[in-house]
């Protein structure tokens, strides 16, 4: 049966992904001699080892398998609740508590490229392997931090923890993309957020614990991560290793490694499927050009516009590194790691742009509304982190029970009327906020949070699947790290412009207010002096805060309309039991009976 099933699947393969021959070598590697040691396959190793794998499950790797999806998503749910916490305090113990902000706009710009680098990765070289490359990066960084003797050695670790970190996050939704068929999908992908539920509460309490015993302090805090996280992964990566070896050994892997007979070979054809020129590129563009707006106009804001070297930096991004980074990648990159043929692919270019504005909206309506609600309202701390909270809460509860009824119809409806529905949904929330900028009782500001919640979790369902949906198995990896990546990168724009109006905005407004200029430094150095005044003053800085929200909300407003008008353009296709909407097989790579013409208009796109 293995035999017949190997035999059946290299009878499938078309001309594009054959072994090449010497005179369609070179052309598959630009700028190459050709040779019989530089094969070109545009199905890539990591492709046939996780469909073969596929071919081989039992029901205890199975549950093995999700057992470690869900520990693994239960610990980086958790970490990321808490990390913060480690660094405020040992930035503090090193005596740069400002330098803290600095690394942060450093982690948040390696976050956004380390999506398409390890999706690359997976493609290449596996996904066992790129887990396994990400669980090494996450407990180096995490060892060089409890280890650090100063605030370089911490910064370094951070660094070298958040590409882990980065890769983690995207390594678990393409193992889910791997191994769910298109109905199941979006329940699985929100089900990874459901720890959220139970680490609300829970990183919090670990965290107080954690920073308060004398045994522990910071230092264990990164330390018990480096321990627990192997356990974590380490079922996946198992389990993905006995797959990928037993389907080796019954022949089903057509091809499970880097082509090349001596090391070198081997090096310079990952260098080329990999594409480490166009990744070189891609985080020149994205440091030079980002990064010099968060640093000076961001939440993390630790420079000015008129330092010399801010412009010079977007300069240089937009004017030689973006420009090589596309020339690269749309002549010679062999294997591009961003394929800019995706971006002909009406439904990935319409997800992009979905996900950079409504990240963009997010954030400008966001960034500074725990301290706006601070100010105006007299919550406990307490409550002040669960209100922080409460739209990530419902943007999970949304998200699975979205899932949940895609399953249960089973194959027979589509994403995109949800879809805009729900980021009409999210649009109503942020104009709530309108009036709940300006009338502070309870019920108002939580269900602007809610509303978002419940359309954000579906719409970044929804988008997730589309994307991954309408694009060859092959290009899923990549699909959903273009998508992430223009997420994460709205995110940075987002956060620079809140921070830009913020601190620009708000001096004005407490001026207008006829507040002196005592008052006005004390709480822009410190948000937490406004409960100290008296009532009169109060209701001033209350008048203030809530119009400079209000500028903000304006252009949040605004962009929120333009995911909405991008989401009538993606193709709708049913969530049906194949892996994917274009070739129509399943997780095994076998062909779907009565799938055949699923969705022919997506053939095109891809």
């Amino acid at each position: 049966m293995a035999e017949q099933m190997s035999v059946e699947r290299a009878n499938s393969i078309d001309k594009s992904t054959s072994v090449a021959s010497k005179d369609h070598a070179a052309e598959d590697f630009p700028g190459q001699q050709a040779g019989p040691s530089l094969v070109a396959k545009q199905t890539q190793a990591g492709i046939w080892k996780v469909e073969a794998a596929a071919n081989v499950w039992g029901r205890t790797s199975k549950t093995l398998l999700w057992v470690g999806i869900a520990l693994a998503s239960y610990m980086y749910g958790l970490d990321n609740n808490t990390n913060w916490e480690w660094g405020t305090y040992a930035t503090n113990e090193f005596g740069h508590s400002n330098w803290y902000s600095a690394i942060q706009c450093a982690m948040s710009i390696l976050l956004a490229i380390g999506k398409p680098f390890f999706a690359k990765i997976t493609d290449v070289i596996g996904r066992a392997e790129a887990y396994a490359v990400c669980l090494f990066f996450y407990c180096l960084g995490y060892i060089i931090c409890a280890a650090s003797p100063n605030m370089a050695a911490l910064g370094a670790g951070l660094v070298i923890y958040e590409i882990g970190f980065s890769g983690l996050q995207i390594a678990i939704q393409i193992v889910i993309a791997d191994l769910t068929p298109l109905k199941y999908r979006g329940l699985v992908s929100g089900l990874v957020s459901l720890p959220y539920f139970i680490n609300f509460y829970a990183g919090s309490v670990i965290g107080a614990q954690v920073v308060a015993n004398p045994n522990l302090g910071w230092r264990w805090g990164y330390g018990i991560y480096c321990i627990c996280f192997p356990f974590a992964i380490g079922p996946i990566i198992v389990v993905l290793f006995w797959a990928q070896r037993r389907a080796k050994k019954q022949d089903l892997v057509y091809r499970d490694s880097i082509v090349g007979s001596t090391f070198s070979e081997q090096a310079l054809n990952f260098a080329i499927e990999a594409d480490l020129m166009g990744m070189f590129l891609l985080a020149a563009t994205i440091t030079l050009i980002f990064l010099p707006i968060v640093l000076a106009g961001g939440s993390y804001a630790t420079t000015t516009w008129t330092d010399p070297a801010i412009p010079a930096m977007m300069v240089v991004g937009g004017v030689v590194a973006l420009p090589a980074f596309v020339y690269w990648e749309l002549k010679l990159a062999a294997f591009p790691v961003v394929p800019f043929r995706l971006l002909a692919n009406r439904t990935i270019l319409s997800m992009c742009i979905i996900n950079f504005f409504d990240f963009i909206s997010f954030y400008l309506t966001w960034s500074y509304l725990y301290t706006f609600t601070y100010v105006v309202t007299d919550w406990s701390l307490t409550n002040m982190n669960y209100y922080s909270n409460s739209q990530s809460l419902s943007l999970t509860f949304f998200g699975i029970s979205w899932g949940i009824f895609v399953a249960l119809c089973q194959g027979k409806i589509g994403y995109k009327w949800a879809l805009f529905g729900s980021l009409g949904l999210r649009i109503i929330g942020v104009g709530l906020m309108f009036y709940a900028r300006s009338h502070y009782n309870t019920a108002a500001l939580v269900m602007t949070q809610i509303i978002q919640g419940a359309g954000g979790g579906i719409a970044a369902t929804a988008s997730q699947v589309g994307a991954q949906g309408s694009v060859p198995h092959q290009d899923v990896a990549i699909a959903t790290a273009a998508v992430l990546l223009f997420a994460e990168v709205g995110g940075v724009v987002g956060q620079a412009a809140a921070g830009s109006m913020w601190n620009n905005v708000l001096p004005g407004k407490l001026a207008a207010e006829g507040l002196n200029s005592t008052v006005i430094a004390e709480v822009i150095g410190s948000y937490t002096y406004a409960r100290t005044y008296p009532a009169d003053i109060r209701e001033k800085l209350g008048n203030a805060y809530g119009a400079t929200m209000h500028e903000m909300l304006i252009p949040a407003f605004v962009f929120a309309f333009v995911p909405l008008i991008a989401s009538l353009f993606v193709k709708n296709f049913r969530l049906s039991d194949v892996q994917n909407a274009v070739e129509a097989k399943d997780i095994r790579g076998q062909n779907v009976a009565g799938e055949e013409s699923i969705a022919p208009e997506l053939r095109r796109d891809a």
